[in-house]
């Protein structure tokens, strides 16, 4: 049976929901019982699936029914930059892909009812004929620093600073450490995806910077996969660069750095909160240490373990969205809506819109209201 309307099943979400869970054609297909086929006609729209066949679909892929009949609201979805993509396999990437539309439908359900930040970004006409340098980049680092009224301070939180200025972020788990961090060009404003893999508070402060420079760098792209390896490279070498001019600007950083030992620059973490292999890149790259001193540096970390674990890293917490939570406690706090409701009503599992919300794991189960109970008006004796 041809698919004709939204009150019929919806093949694009099935879609969805399977890339979602990280489960191939053929994965699905032997979980729920029929032939790859069906499961490829089903995606298609050429055939609808027996209302048996759609309950093994949703015990298998733990998504409610109502996704599977929903026509979410379109949203445009320009290129996505994938951090660490030259090793990200396309499967990796699909079940983020596809976990980032969900985020949207979250996002446009909770747009009815919460006014987010407005979008604060600065005007990057100026730059539309610029290539990409290492001046520019540090032209457009200090812009946004002034734009943003920060001045040379430490930015001790890049997630709030984003939030603040209306570009939206989201914690997920990408189950992956191929991927470290994604952000998306949506409709209105930019989504900014961290993911938790690593729960490092510095690291992910240069993930969220990194992304910030593509958002601010690379709209014109449309389409990353198309790009050359040396192309691609460039790209996420001007990410970093930004990451590294914004969050240590190049003056008031310099000027911190008295020594070049390494017990100095752990000292200088706390100050600028962000990695020491961040800052000794830095460093060399405004000159402050030679190739020499550096490799020196460098060699020393590894001698000392700090390549994947450096000090203070499990001391500083990791910087968590608010903005999403907010608005969800906000409608129950205020009964707007209950915890079923907003289940149903926004219909993607329960899982994945705590995820995204930076919700307790279980916050969102539902709890029948208790009974009132009114004392009568005659005296007790």
């Amino acid at each position: 049976m041809k698919i004709k309307n939204e009150q019929q099943f919806n093949p694009r979400r099935l879609k969805e929901a399977r890339l979602v869970r990280g489960l191939s054609i053929s994965e699905l297909a032997h979980q729920i019982g029929v032939s790859k086929q069906a499961v490829s006609q089903f995606e298609l729209g050429e055939y609808t699936p027996k209302s048996e066949t759609i309950m093994a679909i949703m015990n298998i892929l733990k998504f409610p029914k109502d996704f599977f009949y929903r026509e979410f609201k379109q949203q445009y979805v320009g290129n996505t930059f994938f951090r660490a993509n030259a090793t990200a396999t396309k499967k990796s990437k699909e079940i983020q892909f596809n976990k980032s539309l969900v985020a949207g439908y979250i996002y446009s359900y909770l747009s009815n009812f919460i006014e987010f930040p407005e979008l604060n970004l600065p005007d990057t006409i100026r730059y539309s004929d610029t290539e990409w340098d290492e001046t520019s980049i540090e032209t457009l680092a200090r812009d946004l620093r002034r734009y943003w009224g920060i001045g040379e301070q430490p930015i001790t939180n890049i997630v709030h600073l984003m939030e603040r200025n209306g570009i939206i972020v989201y914690s997920v788990d990408t189950d992956s450490r191929k991927v470290d961090a994604f952000c998306q060009q949506r409709t209105g404003r930019p989504f900014v995806f961290l993911g938790n893999d690593k729960q490092s508070a510095f690291r992910r402060q240069f993930d969220g910077a990194h992304e910030l420079g593509h958002v601010l760098m690379h709209k014109a792209i449309d389409n990353q996969d198309i790009l050359s390896r040396v192309e691609f490279k460039r790209m996420e070498s001007q990410a970093n660069l930004f990451a590294s001019s914004f969050l240590l600007p190049k003056e008031a950083f310099a000027k911190t750095v008295t020594s070049t030992t390494l017990l100095h620059f752990v000292e200088l973490k706390k100050y600028w909160h962000v990695s020491i292999a961040a800052m000794l890149y830095r460093c060399l790259n405004l000159g402050i240490i030679d190739d020499s001193r550096y490799t020196s540096l460098v060699k020393q970390m590894s001698m000392k373990k700090m390549r994947v674990k450096e000090p203070l890293d499990d001391v500083y917490p990791l910087q968590e969205p608010v903005v999403l939570k907010k608005s969800i406690l906000t409608m129950l706090d205020k009964n707007i809506k209950n915890e079923l409701q907003l289940i149903q009503e926004i219909a993607v599992p329960q899982d994945l819109l705590e995820m995204f919300c930076n919700l307790d794991e279980g916050r969102l189960n539902y709890k029948e209201p208790e009974p009132m109970i009114n004392l009568r008006s005659n005296n007790v004796y």
